[in-house]
């Protein structure tokens, strides 16, 4: 009978779910497992720091709909790839780390790389966490960290499996057998469905929210497509749920943008359906300005405790995105429709151009941010996958946030972390290789992994990275200028790097732009490239995004002013 070692295992156990991609940065703890992968033909793709790393195998998950896996070595490799399992619980992206740690005999020893209790971390974020303490337990434990992370609430996992656990052999029949049959995905029961007819049944101006929840549901575009085909309701793409309706339907009416200025350029809508679309700051939060206060709110979530979790609920439904759409069709004949309210909802889109239509879009201090992002956005080729990063940057570059396909924009979310954006952005070539890829940054952003650049150019993905420069933090600059005045910059000023220089360091293609037309150029001649290509744009730093507008709204007496956040209404404490 042939031995075979734990990483061996382990390889096979995810090449056994169809597992063909991992991110990562290498170790010795992880040779047995990589050495493995190599030989079954799963692409390695090596990373130069392993927080991009993780935020590659998130890009690939999100772009695929499936899990994404990435490898990090004992102690210092699992500290850096922690921050990208904190972003993958934020945004519920089913990630798998597999990570190791020294030898379990070797415990409390202060051995090499020891001192730091992985899966105890991992725990305080991460859906699951073990530590393999057998050989013949690898096939079962892997399989187990799969359905952890795919099934229900999709997130990420951590599975460590210490490196004497990794090299050692046993006998191939000794190991344990990995189930690799995943559930069917959960249906809304007969009365759920009915309680939703009769809410939507009442309403005069409903309204659908699309989220990450519904990019990540196999099957939603067609199911919602075969919904609207007899039907008319406004649908809006928030969070990274754009791509679920063509742009050119007559039911898609756009992002969070154009559903902030609904109401306020129209009227509320008085029934909101929340799809795979969790509350919070891509859904207005607790300001009622996308979900009014009085509006009746269906919830439709796989985690059963987010419907309610801000204001109430009409109707809670915990059940797949897909499954849920598919059993509305069969009773579309039972609702009214609403062509002309969706045609009032759908001519409210863009609604932000009438803020900017008398501002310049060139200046002596650079391009206007909302011009040079609309330039860009247009520029780009109609199958791109977008990925945004840094502050204002990703702010401004969301007004014109739109999607040919499911899961094609994407970028920080929910945890809000700057830096995620050039892994990210290598997650989705590697998973799309022929559609372009363009990742639209600031200098702040852009400035955490700059040496990813490297991993572009070795791994030949012919990514497109636009940076938006204006010498600084700009978000961080606004908000002290909103709280204490004109003139104050603590730890907010940059240099004015030229990161198209930095790049054709790496061997990237570099150019920089101080112009819309030569923007528009530069875009356009990169995505043809076929090469790593970075564009340096200079931005004015004066233009402040209306994300930052309640830094200096007016409060009411007695009420605390805080950055970001909320203000704290007198008497609260």
């Amino acid at each position: 009978m042939a031995s075979v070692t734990g990483g061996q295992l382990a390889a096979r156990t995810l090449a056994s779910f169809g597992v063909d991609t991992v991110f990562g940065v290498h170790g010795g703890h992880l040779d047995s497992f990589l050495v493995e992968s190599e030989r079954l033909g799963i692409r390695i793709v090596d990373h130069r720091h392993e927080a991009a790393a993780g935020n590659a195998g998130e890009g690939y998950a999100r772009t695929t709909g499936g899990l994404g896996v990435v490898f990090a070595t004992s102690g210092p490799g699992y500290a850096n790839v922690f921050s990208s399992v904190c972003n993958a619980a934020a945004d519920r992206v089913p990630l798998l780390v597999v990570t190791s740690s020294p030898p379990l005999r070797e415990t409390e020893l202060n051995a090499l790389q020891d001192g730091l209790d992985q899966v105890g971390t991992a725990t305080l974020v991460a859906k699951w966490a073990h530590r393999v303490t057998t050989v013949t337990r690898v096939p079962d434990l892997v399989a187990l960290a799969v359905r952890h992370a795919t099934t229900g609430v999709p997130g990420p996992v951590v599975l460590d499996i210490p490196i004497d656990v990794m090299f050692r052999s046993i006998e191939e029949d000794l190991a344990a057998t990995p189930s690799v049959t995943l559930p069917a995905p959960a249906a809304p029961s007969a009365a759920t469905v009915e309680w939703i007819i009769e809410i939507l049944g009442a309403a005069e101006r409903p309204v659908i929210f699309v989220g990450g929840g519904a990019s990540m549901s196999e099957g939603f575009r067609p199911a919602l497509e075969t919904l609207l085909a007899d039907l008319r309701i406004p649908v809006y793409g928030v969070s990274w749920g754009l791509g679920l309706l063509d742009p050119d339907h007559l039911c898609w009416c756009g992002n969070s943008a154009d559903a902030a200025a609904l109401q306020f350029m129209a009227s509320p809508p008085d029934v909101v359906v929340l799809v795979g679309a969790r509350r919070g700051p891509m859904t207005g939060s607790r300001n009622a300005t996308m979900i009014p206060a009085d509006a009746r709110v269906i919830h439709v979530d796989l985690d059963p405790t987010q419907p309610g979790r801000i204001d109430d609920v009409a109707l809670s439904v915990n059940a797949d995105a897909a499954e849920t759409v598919s059993a509305l069709t069969h009773h579309v004949h039972r609702l009214p429709g609403w062509p002309d309210w969706t045609a009032t909802a759908r001519g409210t889109a863009d609604a932000h151009a009438l803020l900017y239509a008398q501002e310049p879009a060139e200046s002596d201090s650079g391009l206007h941010p909302y011009w040079a992002s609309k330039a860009i956005v247009d520029a780009l080729a109609p199958e791109t996958i977008v990925v945004y990063d840094g502050g204002e940057s990703a702010a401004w570059t969301s007004f014109f946030a739109r999607a040919e396909q499911p899961r094609s924009w994407f970028g920080l979310g929910a945890l809000g972390g700057l830096g995620i954006g050039p892994g990210m952005a290598i997650g989705a070539q590697v998973a799309e290789p022929t559609r372009p890829v363009v990742l639209i940054t600031g200098d702040g952003g852009v400035g955490f992994h700059l040496q990813e650049f490297d991993t572009m150019v070795r791994h030949r993905l012919p990514i497109t990275t636009i940076v938006m420069n204006n010498a600084g933090w700009a978000m961080s600059l606004h908000g002290q200028s909103a709280l204490y005045g004109p003139g104050t910059a603590v730890a907010v000023d940059l240099p004015d790097t030229r990161y198209d220089a930095v790049a054709r360091a790496f061997g990237c293609d570099g150019e920089h732009v101080e112009s819309i037309d030569d923007l528009v150029l530069a875009v356009k001649k990169a995505q043809k490239s076929g090469r790593p290509t970075v564009v340096d744009v200079t931005v004015s730093p004066a233009p402040v995004h209306p994300i930052m507008a309640g830094l200096s709204a007016e409060l009411g007496a007695g009420a605390t002013r805080v950055p970001y956040y909320e203000p704290i209404p007198e008497g609260e404490v």
